[in-house]
């Protein structure tokens, strides 16, 4: 492809720089912005491509316009990079204007960019991998040493011209395979993994095991071993979560709760009954509830009355809570009174003992 354009028509990639219209960007970053561009075009007229394209990023990181877009996909395109280089013709056709889009150029830079876009993707090849004897998603896939996912497995895909090389691994199994292509070429590469192999590493891998309940989880007895004439099961030890305490276990702790409540209920009750009746005088003092000021003080009456209500409510919780803790201390279910059923086993003597 060839440009009939000189460092006059490039001094149009900023030309809006220095106008006086629009202050946004400020003016030593325009003139940094056109320095770099007219050195970028005479690096890509003189062929150093690698050079003119810095150049022509720096610039465009200043000032985002369509003109030092297009400026980069054709230095991209120059150095076969033709992936990259349309995916920036295409950037260069999205932008939308700012204070640097001064005149038409930067339109007539869009209508290039959609132009020589059309001619470019023609010339990009495509490369379809395709995995076999492995599952797709048991498979890491590189290209160039890029990662590619696996949804892209079996799609055509852009690639640039010349030799890609793209690596599988599946565990232990690595395919490689280099492939050579020109532009507009359509390939495929198949990599393809040994079956056998991949099943036996798999097959080394511990299985996970899902327990549903205790009974199937259980593992098998070994086979019985003789010991001095008798035969000895051993059991082996599962590791199992802790279980949940019986109904009956948890109805005795509550007893018991409920009878220590009722103790010291009854304690505060004797103890505030005991200074009640300490003041009895007070009754003979203060008939029909009404007391001498004379003889019994106000402070005697309040604390009689404190000690009087608390020995009741001392009773009452020391009685319920008595009560409650000995029903259920008391009420234990036939199943958890009786002892199952075991059977013994000596070196001269053998038995059964339990409920029946």
């Amino acid at each position: 492809m060839t440009y009939k354009v000189d460092c006059a028509v490039v001094a149009l990639i900023v030309a809006g720089f220095a106008s006086g219209a629009a202050r946004a960007t400020d003016d030593s970053a325009k003139g940094a912005a056109r320095d770099l561009a007219n050195e970028a075009k005479r690096n890509f007229d003189a062929g150093n491509y690698e050079e003119a394209g810095h150049g022509f990023q720096r610039a465009y990181e200043i000032a985002r316009v369509p003109m030092l877009a297009v400026w980069i996909a054709r230095t991209l395109a120059k150095r076969g990079q033709l992936v990259a280089a349309s995916e920036m013709y295409r950037q260069a056709t999205l932008l939308t204007p700012n204070d640097l889009w001064v005149g038409g150029a930067q339109q007539q830079a869009q209508a290039d960019a959609a132009r020589e876009l059309g001619v470019l993707q023609p010339r990009i090849p495509r490369l379809c991998i395709r995995i076999d004897g492995a599952a797709a998603n048991d498979v890491e896939l590189t290209m160039d040493d890029l990662a590619i996912a696996t949804v892209l497995f079996g799609v055509d895909l852009p690639v640039d011209p010349g030799r890609r090389r793209v690596v599988g691994r599946q565990g232990a199994q690595t395919v490689a395979r280099a492939i050579d292509l020109a532009e507009g070429e359509h390939k495929e590469a198949v990599l393809r993994f040994n079956a056998a192999t991949a099943t036996a590493a798999h097959a080394h891998q511990p299985p996970a095991i899902v327990t549903t309940n205790l009974e199937s989880a259980r593992p098998e007895l070994p086979a019985e071993q003789p010991h001095d004439g008798l035969s000895v099961v051993s059991t082996p030890t599962l590791t199992e979560a802790q279980p949940i305490p019986p109904l009956g276990q948890t109805r005795r702790r509550w007893g018991w709760s409920a009878v220590g409540i009722g103790s010291v209920g009854l304690l505060t009750g004797l103890v505030t009954g005991i200074d009640v009746l300490a003041g009895s005088n007070l009754r003979s003092n203060c008939p029909s509830q009404a007391c001498d000021p004379a003889k019994v003080g106000s402070s005697s009456v309040n604390r009689y009355n404190l000690m009087r209500d608390l020995s009741v409510a001392g009773f009452i919780v020391g009685g319920v809570g008595t009560a409650v803790g000995v029903t259920l201390l008391s009420w234990t279910p036939k199943q958890e009174r009786e002892a199952p059923m075991a059977l013994w086993l000596g070196l001269s003597s053998a038995g059964v003992h339990g409920a029946f």
